[in-house]
C-alpha cells in the first residue's frame, strides 16, 4: 500500500505542484474549446479562445506568485 501511495503522491506533486490553477486552468479551458467546437464554432476562432485562457490562466498565476 506504501508504494501505491507513493506512486500517486509523485504524480500529484509533479502535475500539481505548488500552483494547482497551472493545473486545472488548462483542462478547464481544453473542455470550454472543446464545447464551443461542438457548438459549431470554427476551429480558428476554437483555438484562438483555446490560447486566451491558457495565456490567461498563466498571467493570472504569476500575478498571484508575485503578489504573496
Amino acid at each position: 500500500m506504501r508504494y501505491v501511495r507513493s506512486f500517486f503522491g509523485f504524480w500529484y506533486d509533479f502535475l500539481v505542484g505548488d500552483r494547482p490553477e497551472l493545473f486545472v486552468g488548462p483542462i478547464a479551458a481544453l473542455f470550454l474549446a472543446w464545447l464551443t467546437t461542438r457548438a459549431s464554432l470554427p476551429a480558428p476562432m476554437a483555438g484562438g479562445l483555446l490560447f486566451l485562457l491558457v495565456a490567461t490562466v498563466g498571467g493570472l498565476s504569476i500575478a498571484w506568485a508575485v503578489r504573496e
